[in-house]
Formats: structure tokens, C-alpha cells, sequence
């Protein structure tokens, strides 16, 4: 087909619950991809360029992997829909707000109250607090200043875009999740723009997904590690880069992205009448057809709290919630669960609130967790097929033939990756499921920069390239059986409205309330400050540090050397922030340094910096305690099984060099003498329950080890949430097999384990200290 072996398509995806780079071969399908996980939950703002930074982290990893001979000849970007990117004059980035950004609450209510009808009909949106319409018209009076620097209104996907070639410009999709995009007429809807403040020059022009926006960058080739010059292609908005990465592209397809959250879209030929407006309606980024919407909810995000409210030592939330609810049986024994499951109410304006039918007579602990877990999934799989009634309602498809299959729905996302998921949906919707292989939205953007790269001649080529899916089918003795719970689940949810009213009013007051306490747009981003960094870091850290200022990086161990006197305070003229390990930070420094903001002491104590006369002149000084925390952890862990197995002994016993193979007296010896002991079933006492302390009981709980902990300064509770059991050093001592140190040394701790405390533990308990050797009278 013309396309290069070598040719590559780089995707990139701003999502709610991590970033993602996809790599894909334009000619094999052959497909790389990174995902890193926001390092906390993602707010209500946004830094946009450590946003880039980690994206850029990503795309280099991927590009790596996919070796140094791979050509990427294209890229595009696609982010969550409903977030923000206020551009100044000079490019500076001014504020980057997500789809959490509710700032427009008030906004939003006085615009449902004046034309919520009218506004839904012209632009497929309900009035509803994350709209940009309603942000803007709360930025507007709240930010006065901060409105007036705007000269660019942009989608998250947009700015990514202008971030990489410098070019303005929003795709249709992004566009029609702005509430100031007329969906009749496809083009921005000037006169409501006006209303909130907004001329029509500050609006980007629009241009259709997969068009080539101009050319990469050498700041963002350099940052992604790419050649300049490439193609950069318009992308669009995250879910219909899903669709188009599923597959789904003409009137009648479905899909869902299973992700942090659950929108259903269905693909319309032409809009679709929808009297109570119930659905969202906007463009695909295929040209010349529109999706309506239904949403489910924060699906994935509640699943995944869950999960690591129940397992916190699980990576992911949502994949241990599901793996434990695939032991559970079908019916979860007849528990019932709303838990992030909504049925889309366009017109609505409802917290995600959810409620359990639950009860302790369900066996042991164990059974009913994975009970648990399972009527969750099962009551997010019955808020799918509500959702889907919704569509089949509105934009309905033609029937299938007498006993035929209902139409297959796409499904993509992190929570479709479990099998036991999309084998649910398929039982519960009673409908055959076709699962993305691949991460669909960032393979949708990487389908669009082949188009603008010229690789394919349009989308759906692309998508006819790339696209993969494999396929569910419903079992049908339990998709009956799910029929008749269904049923029950739907009047649950019915009976429980009146109560489920009465809480959210409680929250959307508390809401409010907490907004006028803040003032309503929170506070303003400080400039980018100078950052002087003389400690030693990687690379990760060094980019994240890049994307808060301007940084000068001087690694100590680099340099060779140490500052103090004259040489440091010539070392931070004009600087904001400086991070030190061992530089001498003391009151004179500081008083010559007036512009100087914060100093950060890469130590467990800051004890390079004189903390009391930073503290007279108001300079923060940060430190890190328990910094090397989870390496002790593992030393620790390491040394226990070192003596539970005798491994010292045993690993000398294998280096004798006058051991002779098949020497049977030595191995008997061996036998005997080299028996060791699981940590299973023992007692280990902790003494310490600090950062490393309660690292070390994290570790030891899989073992299935009782736990002591001697700690004057923790609580009992405290204990308890590190799994361990409070109790006085006397008794730790003589009750554990194993005892090991976390203690901080000071006047009290100095020599606590001597002769006397020896004297208390059992005869071949082992004791181990990674803490200070003060702690011990050797």
C-alpha cells in the first residue's frame, strides 16, 4: 500500500488516571506502549508542562523499545474532553484545568435556570459545572486579571498540539464538548461565547482530526527524542479517539471506554431526537457522522478506590477488585450494588453516590470480599446495559434478524483489560463484545497522525489498518440468569431515589459551601522559579523539577565538590529554590540571598541548612525524612530470610572447596545442620514503627508472620493499620522468633538492646539492626 516497513505513528494521551504513548508500525500493526500513572490523584488544575514532561518520559520509552532504527513519522495527541488550556499572548501557559475543574457550579446553575433547554438542543451539552462555557463565565468574574491575559482558549488535546509545532487549532470533537460549539451549523456559536466575556478571536480555528497542523518542533523533538520536522496532526477528544481506535466509525456502532470513566457513545448518522435529554450529542472525529452519549460514571475510578481501600498492598485497585470478583459466584449471593454506577441523565446534576445491599451472614471474610467485589462489577455491567436501553431508545439500529445476536458493543479502556470484565458485559448485556487490543485512545491519535503524515488517505483507512479487537460471547444460561437480577437491581435503584435526593442535596451544599470558602477560582500559579539543584538526581526527577521552573542542574558528585561561604551565595544569586544534600546552608548564605524561597535538604535531617535562621527570615526549608526507607525495607526483608534459611552458612558450605560431589557424610551434615525456617506461622517483632518500620510489616504481612511492634510514640490504631500488634519492648523481645531494629537513636534508644534484653528473647531467635549500631552494646 505504499507504507514504508519502518514507518512509525506515535500516539499521545492526556487521560484522567494516567498518560499513555503508543508506538504502532504503520505497515505491521506491530504496537509499543508506556503508561505512567499521575503521581496523585489528577485535581481540578493542571501543570501543563509537567503534564508534557510525563508524556514526553513515555514517548521515550516507547520509542526505545521499539529500537534505534524505528522512523516515527507522524504524531498526534488526544486528552480528556471538558478540561482547559488558557494560552497568553507569548505562549505562556496560564492555566490548565481538567474535567474535575467544577469552578462554573454557579455559573452553571443560572445557565440552566435562563436557557438549559435551548442550550442543550444547540449544543448537544446540558449546562453542567466542568462545561468550559460555564468555567469561563466563572473566570471571568472571579479572575478578572487573570481573564483579561487570555489569548487563547483551548482543549487539553489542543494545547498538546500547539506544544509540539507551535500552531493553533481545535478538531471538531474537542470542540463540541466546549458548550460554545453550534452543532447544527459546526462552528463555534459566537453570541454565547460573548456571553461569558469571550470574543471570537480568542477561539482557535477548527480544523478537522487527522489534518496535518504543521511540523514538529526541535523543543518537543528533542523532548520526545525524535527527529524534527515530522507531522503533526490535528488529534481530538479522548473518547471518540477511542472509537475510532475501536473501530467503531458508521451510524449504529457502539463503544464504551472502560476507563476512570464509562461513556457509551453510539455513532448517529444525523442527530437524534432526544425530547428529554437524556444524552449528550457531539461530533465523532470521523467526518460526516456524530455520536450520542450516555455516561456511567466514574467507573473505573470508584472500582479502583475500592480495590486499594480493601488491598492496599495491590498496584492497581480496579484489576485486584476484578480478579477477586471472578472467584466470587454469578449473583454475588445476592448482594446488589449502585457503587460508580450511573444511569445518564443529561439534564442531572448528581454527585456519584452509590449504595451496597450487604450483609455479614455471608461466610467467612474472604467470601464475602470477593462477593463483594463482584456485586460492584456486576452492578456496573447492569449500569452498561441500562445505559445502552438509553441509546437503543433514542438512536436506535436496525433489529437484528429472528434469533440473531444483538449487535456487538466495543469496549476499550483499563477496566476491559480484565477478562472476567468483558466476559460479564457480555453475559449481562446478553450481546457480543469486541475488546480493543490495543489502548484505543492513544491508537486513535497515532490513526490520525498516519492521515496527517500522509500514511493513510483518511480515518477510516487507518482504522481498517490498526484496528484489533478479540471478541466475547454471551453464555446464555447466565445471561437469563442476569436478566431476572437485572430486573431487581433496576427497582432497587427506583426505591432508593427519594433517599439517594436527600444525599445529594447534603453534598451539593457542602459543595457550595466549600467553593464560597475559597473564593471560587482557588489560587493562582506562581511563576516559573529558578531552581539551583546541587543534589544528585535522575533523570525522572530532573524533569519533573523542569516542568515547575528553569532549573540549573550541578550534581555535587558530578562537580566534585561542596559549597559553603562565599561560593554558595555566589552560586545562588538569582535563584528561588535550591536543592542541597550536602552544601553548608548557613545564616549568612540566607541573609545574601534575599530573593532565595525555599531550600530543600535531600536528607532525613536537614542538617547541612541552619534551620533556626531560615526560619527568622521565612525561608521554608524542606527535608525527607525516611528517603531511603523502602531500601532498608527490602535489606532488612533480605537479612530476615538470610537467617530464617541460614543462607551465610549455607552459601559457604557450597564454596568449600573440599566439597566433593556425591560426598554423602557432607551431605547429611547439610541435611542437619542446614534446615531453615519459613517466616510463616512465626513472630517477628518490629521495634520502630516509623517509615521503615511500617515498610518492613507491609512486607512481612504476605508471609503470613504475626506482627509485634514496640513503639512508644504510635498508637495502637496506628499499629493495627500497619497489621501489626502494639506491645511493650519486654514482651516483643520475649515472645518474637525474630526482632528487628527501626529505631531513631537518642538518649533513650542508646544501647537499649544489651545483655538484659538478650537475656529475654528465645533461645535461636535472631536479631537484625538496620537502623543505628548505637541501638546495640555489642
Amino acid at each position: 500500500d505504499g507504507v514504508a516497513h519502518n514507518d512509525w505513528l506515535l500516539g499521545l494521551d492526556l487521560g484522567g488516571g494516567s498518560v499513555r504513548a503508543l508506538l504502532v508500525n504503520a505497515a505491521s500493526g506491530l504496537q509499543h506502549a508506556v503508561a505512567k500513572p499521575w503521581p496523585a490523584p489528577l485535581g481540578a488544575e493542571i501543570e501543563l508542562e509537567a503534564a508534557f514532561a510525563r508524556l514526553a518520559a513515555a514517548a521515550r520509552e516507547t520509542i526505545a523499545r521499539a529500537g534505534a532504527g524505528a522512523r516515527v513519522v507522524g504524531v498526534a495527541a488526544t486528552a480528556l474532553r471538558f478540561g482547559s488550556a488558557l494560552i497568553a499572548r507569548d505562549g505562556r501557559a496560564l492555566l490548565g484545568a481538567t474535567n474535575r475543574d467544577a469552578r462554573g457550579l454557579m455559573a452553571a446553575f443560572s445557565l440552566a435556570g435562563s436557557q438549559g433547554a435551548a442550550l442543550q438542543a444547540r449544543t448537544g451539552h446540558w449546562p453542567i459545572p466542568v462545561l468550559p462555557l460555564a468555567r469561563f463565565a466563572a473566570l471571568r468574574e472571579s479572575a478578572p486579571a487573570l481573564w483579561a491575559e487570555v489569548a487563547h482558549v483551548l482543549s487539553l488535546s489542543d494545547w498538546l498540539a500547539f506544544r509540539l509545532c507551535g500552531e493553533i487549532a481545535s478538531d471538531f470533537s474537542q470542540a463540541g464538548a466546549s458548550g460554545v460549539f453550534d452543532l447544527a451549523a459546526g462552528r463555534w456559536a459566537e453570541d454565547l461565547a460573548q456571553q461569558v466575556g469571550l470574543d471570537a478571536a480568542r477561539l482557535p480555528v477548527l480544523r478537522s482530526a487527522g489534518e496535518r497542523l504543521g511540523a514538529l518542533s526541535a523543543n518537543a523533538a528533542e523532548a520526545l527524542g525524535i527527529a524534527a520536522g515530522i507531522a503533526v496532526a490535528v488529534g481530538g477528544a479522548d473518547t471518540q479517539c477511542a472509537l475510532l481506535g475501536m473501530g467503531a466509525l458508521e451510524a449504529g456502532d457502539t463503544g464504551a471506554v472502560c476507563g476512570t470513566t464509562l461513556p457509551l457513545q453510539r455513532v448517529v448518522a444525523a442527530g437524534c431526537a432526544d425530547p428529554d435529554g437524556r444524552v449528550w450529542r457531539a461530533p465523532h472525529v470521523v467526518p460526516g457522522v456524530w455520536v450520542a452519549e450516555c455516561n456511567a460514571g466514574p467507573a473505573g475510578e470508584a472500582l479502583d478506590w475500592l480495590g486499594r481501600a480493601l488491598f492496599p498492598e495491590a498496584q492497581s485497585g480496579a484489576a485486584r477488585a476484578l480478579a477477586e470478583a471472578a472467584d466470587a459466584e454469578p449473583g454475588a449471593a445476592g448482594m446488589l450494588s449502585t457503587f460508580g454506577a450511573q444511569l445518564a441523565e443529561a439534564r442531572a446534576l448528581a454527585l456519584p453516590l452509590g449504595d451496597l445491599t450487604l450483609t455479614h451472614l455471608l461466610g467467612a471474610p474472604e467470601a464475602g470480599r470477593a462477593r463483594l467485589m463482584r456485586a460492584v462489577a456486576e452492578g456496573i455491567a447492569y449500569a452498561v446495559r441500562a445505559n445502552l436501553e438509553t441509546l437503543d431508545a433514542i438512536a436506535p439500529v436496525a433489529p437484528a434478524a429472528s434469533g440473531a445476536p444483538e449487535a456487538p458493543l466495543a469496549i476499550a479502556g483499563g477496566i476491559s483489560r480484565s477478562g472476567f470484565f468483558a466476559q460479564l458485559l457480555a453475559d449481562v448485556t446478553a450481546r457480543p463484545i469486541r475488546r480493543a487490543v490495543a489502548e484505543a485512545s492513544a491508537l486513535g491519535a497515532a490513526i490520525c497522525a498516519g492521515v496527517g503524515a500522509g500514511v493513510f488517505a483518511d480515518l477510516r483507512t487507518g482504522a481498517g489498518a490498526l484496528s484489533a479487537h478479540d471478541e466475547f460471547a454471551p453464555h446464555a444460561e447466565r445471561s437469563v440468569a442476569y436478566a431476572a437480577s437485572y430486573g431487581r437491581w433496576r427497582e432497587l435503584r427506583a426505591k432508593r431515589a427519594p433517599g439517594d435526593a436527600v444525599a445529594q442535596s447534603h453534598a451539593i451544599q457542602g459543595m457550595l459551601g466549600a467553593i464560597a470558602a475559597s473564593g471560587g477560582a482557588g489560587a493562582r500559579p506562581l511563576g516559573r522559579p529558578r531552581i539551583l539543584i546541587t543534589a544528585e538526581l535522575d533523570a525522572t526527577a530532573l524533569a519533573a523539577f523542569r516542568a515547575l521552573g528553569e532549573v540549573e542542574y550541578a550534581s555535587y558528585r558530578a562537580k566534585g565538590r561542596l559549597l559553603a561561604g562565599d561560593a554558595l551565595i555566589e552560586a545562588l544569586r538569582g535563584f528561588d529554590a535550591f536543592i542541597t544534600e550536602i552544601d553548608l546552608v548557613d545564616s549568612r548564605a540566607l541573609l545574601e540571598s534575599p530573593q532565595l524561597r525555599v531550600v530543600a535538604s535531600c536528607r532525613g535531617d536537614a542538617v547541612n541548612v541552619d534551620v533556626a535562621a531560615a526560619s527568622a527570615l521565612g525561608v521554608p526549608v524542606l527535608h525527607a525524612p525516611g528517603r531511603n526507607a523502602e531500601a532498608v525495607a527490602d535489606l532488612t526483608l533480605a537479612f530476615l530470610l538470610a537467617l530464617a534459611r541460614k543462607l551465610p552458612v549455607a552459601s559457604a558450605f557450597l564454596r568449600d572447596p573440599a566439597l566433593v560431589a556425591g560426598d554423602l557424610g557432607a551431605m547429611g551434615r547439610a541435611y542437619v545442620q542446614l534446615r531453615g525456617r519459613e517466616l510463616w506461622g512465626k513472630t517477628i517483632g518490629i521495634v520502630g514503627l516509623g517509615a521503615v518500620g511500617r515498610r518492613v510489616a507491609q512486607r512481612l504481612t504476605p508471609f503470613g508472620a504475626r506482627l509485634l511492634a514496640a513503639d512508644p510514640l504510635v498508637t495502637e490504631e496506628a499499629a493495627l493499620r500497619a497489621g501489626a500488634e502494639l506491645a511493650p519492648l519486654a514482651r516483643v523481645l520475649a515472645e518474637s522468633d525474630f526482632v528487628t531494629l527501626h529505631a531513631a537513636v537518642s538518649d533513650a534508644t542508646t544501647g537499649m538492646i544489651g545483655a538484659q534484653q538478650l537475656a529475654q528473647m528465645k533461645p535461636g531467635a535472631c536479631l537484625v539492626n538496620t537502623a543505628r549500631a548505637a541501638l546495640v552494646d555489642e
